[in-house]
């Protein structure tokens, strides 16, 4: 084994890095040299002296004082964007029919962007006058897409100023009286066969008035059931909607939150309840984002909780159909927390078996 003393000379004469110092510091400007050689390699400072002599100078400028990390950052992209340049500029020049097939490229590229879109460039336009004359559609369709914008800001704000905190009130409200509604019916059909409708009929009656009965007894224990998690509403056709708030999810995420065992396990109660109904699982978010993702997100969502039913149930995998709606339906102000909270919802869905 060979001992290197301090100061003792390296092999090839050159003195051995004294104990305790620190190696020389890595030079920041290493990759913006590299760049500027590439770049004078392709021959840009021949066929792009400006942007040369604008590079060469800011390197020039930096490597003089102290250089910061963003200003490196911002003259390394500048080099990347100088050898691009270089390069193209090189095929351009080897390639046989380099002006025509330029031409051709900028106008293929301009009707690609055109097509994307969704504008039409006319026929015989090509070059500056192409690019000119797209330019003007696509801001004649950024202008009527901003009034669109702008237009349907100011009717969603009509519209929660014209409901206000109004919606949960009726919400209450048309649930008990579709229960009213639903008891009222129960008195007619009584009446109807006290009134001695014909046997065949009374006993069809009879079957339907039992199973309006029943399902109306299931509501009530699926209530008392839930709690404050859902609210459970009957609606006119006998459809039975359980909006679901007590089910949470990650942000942006379709997983359940820890701690939902107990309530996923109380809606498969819920659902096993009516056996045979074409159950329908459907996710709701508030407007806090994008539409497209929160469409997205509440399919996903619908998805997890119809999955979750599915394996407490023992059914098939997709036999309950999911929905998503995002921030489509909702159920209250998205101006408040507790509004949007209401609205970041699962529907579970059961319409009455035929």
């Amino acid at each position: 084994m060979i001992l290197l003393l301090a100061g003792a000379a390296l092999p090839g004469g050159t003195p051995a890095q004294p104990a305790g110092t620190d190696a020389a510091p890595a030079d920041p400007l290493a990759r913006a040299r590299a760049l500027r050689d590439e770049a004078r390699q392709l021959g840009s400072r021949n066929t792009l002296p400006a942007a040369w002599n604008s590079y060469d100078k800011s390197l020039t400028d930096l490597a003089a004082g102290t250089p910061q990390a963003d200003a490196v950052a911002v003259l390394e992209l500048e080099g990347h964007r100088l050898v691009a340049r270089a390069r193209f500029l090189n095929e351009v020049r080897e390639s046989r029919s380099p002006l025509e097939q330029l031409l051709a490229r900028y106008d293929r590229s301009l009707r690609e962007i055109a097509a994307l879109a969704d504008v039409t460039l006319p026929p015989t336009a090509t070059g500056d006058a192409a690019a000119a004359h797209l330019l003007d559609l696509l801001e004649k369709q950024r202008r009527q897409r901003q009034v669109l914008v702008d237009s349907l800001l100011v009717q969603n704000r009509q519209l929660q100023e014209l409901t206000g905190g109004r919606l949960a009130a009726q919400d209450s409200l048309i649930t008990s009286l579709r229960i009213e509604l639903s008891a009222l019916r129960q008195r007619l059909w009584e009446t109807e066969l006290r009134a001695g409708v014909a046997e065949a009929d009374r006993s069809a009656a009879e079957t339907t008035l039992a199973q309006r009965q029943a399902r109306e007894a299931a509501i009530r224990e699926i209530v008392a059931d839930l709690g404050d998690k859902a609210n459970v509403m009957l609606q006119p056709d006998g459809t039975v909607v359980m909006q679901v708030h007590g089910l949470t999810f990650g942000v942006g995420s379709a997983a359940l939150a820890p701690g939902q065992v107990e309530l996923m396990t109380k809606l498969a109660n819920a659902v096993g309840r009516f056996p045979g109904a074409a159950i329908r699982v459907e996710g709701h978010t508030d407007d806090t984002g994008s539409r497209p993702a929160n469409l997205a997100l509440s399919q996903r969502r619908a998805a997890t909780v119809a999955g979750g039913l599915e394996r407490r149930l023992k059914l098939p995998e997709g036999s309950i159909a999911t929905a998503g709606h995002g921030p489509d339906r909702p159920v209250a102000p998205n101006s408040t927390e507790e509004g949007r909270a209401r609205n970041r919802r699962i529907d579970i869905v059961v319409p009455p078996v035929e």
